[in-house]
């Protein structure tokens, strides 16, 4: 590949292989970084109810869509193959070693993928620089596949989560005192070497602030319950005389 570079001083645009793309560049290079957390927002994770997990895994670099990474959210592959912190570093990497983006082994440190449909990927805790690189150079090689990564696949009860979001502002809608806090409890394990499905079944507390009364419902018996008093549909936003209640809500969860 490129000729060496003072790694010390180096900066992207001093390898040969960067200058390539900015000469040249794919039709996704301009695209941006999304967010994890738009994929799985903090409220819809109880509703989680099978995460899969391997550290064998191959996917491909070109439905990475985003990244967990706070820094590069919303840069473009460009920008962070031109601007990212250790990519001097990783471009030596490729220059020395390219065949570690070409065939299967270990990853050290790790390369961690999330995914919740198996199409749209995006960088967990580690493996933004070297993902980038992986797009721009498969792209070059006519290749796509990236092998012995680490995926989890998070499976979420969508139907669930849609009654109990819509069950939520119905229940503000009207005044109601009724608390709906989702409970994940975890049902099983598949596992062997290098692989696992964690199962989780979905469980409801459904509790009256005026009465005090308290249950717990599994999700089939939430769902009902919901169906027989009509909350599965968001009504118009609370008016403003709702704010106690929303108040006293507010400090139940935070007690709970």
């Amino acid at each position: 590949m490129g000729s060496m570079v003072d790694n010390e001083r180096a900066e992207p645009h001093d390898f040969d292989f960067v200058r390539r793309q900015l000469n040249a560049p794919p039709h996704w290079a301009n695209q941006t970084l999304h967010t994890w957390s738009a994929a799985l927002p903090r409220d819809k994770q109880p509703f989680v109810t099978r995460h899969y997990w391997t550290e064998t895994g191959s996917v491909n670099v070109f439905r990475v869509v985003g990244t967990d990474h706070w820094d590069y959210q919303g840069k473009t592959w460009l920008q962070l193959l031109t601007d990212g912190k250790r990519m001097p570093r990783n471009l030596q990497y490729l220059d020395d070693n390219p065949s570690y983006y070409l065939e299967p082994q270990p990853r050290r440190p790790r390369i961690y993928y999330n995914t919740v449909d198996g199409l749209d990927y995006y960088v967990g805790s580690d493996g933004n620089h070297r993902t980038c690189l992986a797009r721009f150079y498969l792209h070059e090689q006519g290749q796509s596949q990236l092998h012995d990564v680490t995926v989890s696949h998070y499976h979420v009860d969508e139907i669930a989560f849609q009654t109990w979001q819509n069950a939520q502002a119905a229940l503000h809608a009207r005044r109601r005192p009724i608390t709906l806090l989702p409970r994940p409890v975890q049902a099983g394990r598949d596992d062997t070497a290098g692989w696992k499905l964690d199962h989780y079944r979905l469980e409801f507390e459904w509790r009256d602030l005026d009465s005090g009364q308290d249950e717990i419902l599994d999700r089939d018996a939430f769902i009902e319950r919901c169906l027989d008093q009509a909350i599965t549909h968001a009504e118009p936003t609370a008016p403003p005389q709702t704010t106690s209640l929303l108040h006293r809500i507010a400090t139940y969860l935070k007690k709970a």
